[in-house]
């Protein structure tokens, strides 16, 4: 080893040349454990002070101060043209969806009502009674009943659910929310362009599921559940070996589907609901047959009261003839019709 270029020598273990330089502090080290034990030993962050004070003699001694208001000055500028872009490309995305939005809705807003009302999907009368100014509805793929949001909102913004044609399929977008054994939320992520024909053990990142959960996770250990949108603290029971498109048959979604995956299901026991009655909808319709039934012995009851007040008059009209006879023998009235045909005689 040479020792006589000193400069070209890590300071830390004086074995190997230098390849690195602290931008701070302008340590010359070799490798990043030596970086790293620079950092300890001198307590420097790695990092310019460009707040720092400098005065002229100290400014004008080294270039490194020179660059680092020149860097700090650089970087200052950068951001503040990356953030008119990001401005920029965020609004052409919004109006450009906002177009879109409103030249379709336009069209097929007025058919997708009267739809509705011919129909007579009860869904969408349950997503009115608990989303407020009468939201824009879309039902897709399997019956599935897509509630949507206002342009411009950041859900709305995320959805790019629809036919892709380089996949030549339907592709959803989905929030995956894992849960632990206590059913609290970990953590949330989301899925672009999944293809409806994929199953749910399979659509769902393992990577990213593995690295939110602490113990060994496999495909079949996992329960899938469909957040409900109307009844914000229920679940709704999913069968892991179904597509998406089957798992979202007759569901309803806001923009789309946000699914819960948990390793264990004794804590949401009393949250887990299954079928159409997550909506409320079976119960409805027997509450409104229960009102028929009501109506219908109401009914009932009302012709059977017209009945009997139209029975009623029989019984009088057959009680009239004894009236009758009781007023009939009225001897006074003779004598007066003789008097009158006597006194014209």
């Amino acid at each position: 080893m040479d020792l006589g270029d000193s400069d070209s020598i890590c300071i830390i273990c004086h074995e190997n040349k230098v390849k690195y330089t602290c931008p701070a502090c302008e340590i010359k080290t070799c490798s990043l454990p030596c970086y790293k034990s620079h950092q300890q030993e001198r307590e420097c962050s790695g990092k310019v002070d460009s707040n720092r004070y400098l005065n002229r003699s100290e400014l004008a001694s080294d270039s490194i101060h020179l660059n680092r208001d020149y860097n700090f000055l650089t970087t200052v500028d950068r951001r503040i043209q990356v953030g008119k872009e990001d401005i920029t490309s965020s609004a052409k995305n919004v109006f450009k969806r906002s177009k879109f939005n409103h030249h379709h809705r336009g069209q097929n807003n007025n058919k997708r009502h009267k739809s509705d009302k011919s129909t007579g999907d009860k869904r969408i009368e349950t997503v009115n009674k608990v989303y407020l100014n009468d939201p824009a509805t879309m039902v897709k793929r399997e019956n599935t009943l897509v509630v949507q949001l206002p342009v411009g909102m950041s859900r709305s913004n995320t959805n790019k659910t629809g036919f892709d044609k380089k996949m030549n399929a339907f592709v959803w977008t989905i929030e995956w929310v894992v849960l632990d054994n206590q059913g609290k939320e970990i953590s949330k992520f989301l899925s672009y362009r999944l293809k409806e024909t994929l199953v749910l053990q399979d659509a769902v990142p393992m990577n990213i599921l593995r690295s939110k959960i602490s113990a060994t996770v496999e495909k079949d250990g996992l329960s899938f559940y469909l957040h409900n949108v109307i009844f914000k603290n229920k679940l709704i029971k999913l069968d892991n070996s179904d597509t998406i498109s089957l798992a979202l048959k007759d569901k309803i979604v806001l923009e789309y589907p946000t699914i819960y995956v948990a390793t264990e299901t004794e804590s949401l026991t009393d949250r887990i609901v299954e079928g159409v009655e997550a909506y409320g909808i079976e119960e409805e319709d027997e509450s409104s047959s229960d009102e028929e039934s009501d109506s219908d012995s109401e009914s009932d009851s009302s012709s059977e009261d017209e009945s009997d007040s139209d029975s009623a008059p029989e019984e009088e009209s057959s009680k009239l003839p004894p009236l009758i006879t009781s007023v009939q023998p009225q001897p006074t009235t003779k004598p007066l019709i003789e008097v009158v045909d006597s006194v014209e005689s």
